[in-house]
């Protein structure tokens, strides 16, 4: 589930580059690999006190 809503997450933000799906077409599946990955190293942000 939580693999699914990131891939879709991910997926979405594309869609927002461009009118409607037309980014979608462009895309290859590095770039949703690489996608993914900025997702979770955002979402797994650990800040650090000094």
């Amino acid at each position: 589930m939580k693999t699914a809503i990131i891939v879709g997450s991910a997926l979405a933000s594309f869609c927002v580059e461009k009118f409607g799906t037309t980014r979608l077409k462009e895309i290859t599946k590095e770039d949703i690999n690489q996608r993914v990955q900025q997702f979770r190293e955002l979402t797994n942000y650990q800040a650090e006190l000094s």
